[in-house]
C-alpha cells in the first residue's frame, strides 16, 4: 500500500511505532547503568527512582504545540496542559483491550482532516514527540486523542479526530 493509499490514522500509527521503537531501548540502557553504578557505588542494592513527569508540552517558534509523553498516566493533566495553549482537547489513555463507545461526538469526516494537524519527527530519528498545528483546529472544535496502551508488550494505538462542538464522555467497551 503506497502512502497515499494509507489513512491518516495508519501513516500516524506508523511513525509513532518507529518513534517509540527508536526510543525505548536507550532509556532501558541508561536506567540499568544508573542502578548498576548506584548499586556499585553503595554496595547494596539500590532502588532507583526517577521523578519524570508523565508528559511535557510547549510551543515551538513557529506556533505549533510540541506534545511529548514519557508514561501514559494523567490524561487530565494533558488536556489541561493542552487547553494551557489554547487547545481544547478530550484526552483518553484506555487498557489496549478497551476503546470507546463510539459515536461520541460530531467527528470531521476522514476525508475532510487536515493531514498537517499533527506532525511526527522523521522515522530513523531518535525524537519522542509530535506536533500539533493549532490552527487547524476550529473554534468549535475539540481535539480528540484516544490511546490504548499494552504496557507489558510497550505498545500503544492512538487515534487523532476533530470533533465539531462537545465530545461525550469515553464509555469503555471491548476491542
Amino acid at each position: 500500500m503506497s502512502t497515499r493509499e494509507m489513512s491518516f490514522e495508519d501513516r500516524l500509527l506508523d511513525e509513532l511505532k518507529l518513534v517509540v521503537a527508536a526510543r525505548r531501548p536507550a532509556r532501558r540502557r541508561w536506567l540499568a547503568v544508573v542502578a548498576a553504578a548506584a548499586t556499585a557505588a553503595v554496595g547494596t542494592a539500590v532502588v532507583v527512582e526517577l521523578n519524570q513527569p508523565a508528559y511535557a508540552v510547549e510551543r515551538d517558534a513557529d506556533g505549533s504545540i510540541r506534545v511529548s509523553i514519557f508514561d501514559y498516566r494523567d490524561p487530565d493533566g494533558l488536556r489541561q496542559r493542552l487547553a494551557a495553549f489554547g487547545i481544547r482537547a478530550v484526552v483518553d489513555f484506555l487498557p489496549f483491550d478497551r476503546t470507546c463507545r463510539e459515536p461520541r461526538a460530531d467527528y470531521v469526516p476522514r476525508a475532510e482532516m487536515p493531514l498537517a494537524l499533527a506532525e511526527f519527527p522523521r522515522p530513523g530519528t531518535n525524537e519522542s514527540f509530535f506536533r500539533l498545528h493549532p490552527q487547524y483546529i476550529g473554534a468549535n472544535q475539540t481535539l480528540v486523542y484516544t490511546v490504548r496502551v499494552d504496557r507489558r508488550a510497550h505498545e500503544q494505538r492512538f487515534v487523532i479526530r476533530l470533533a465539531n462542538g462537545p465530545v461525550a464522555p469515553c464509555e469503555q467497551i471491548p476491542v
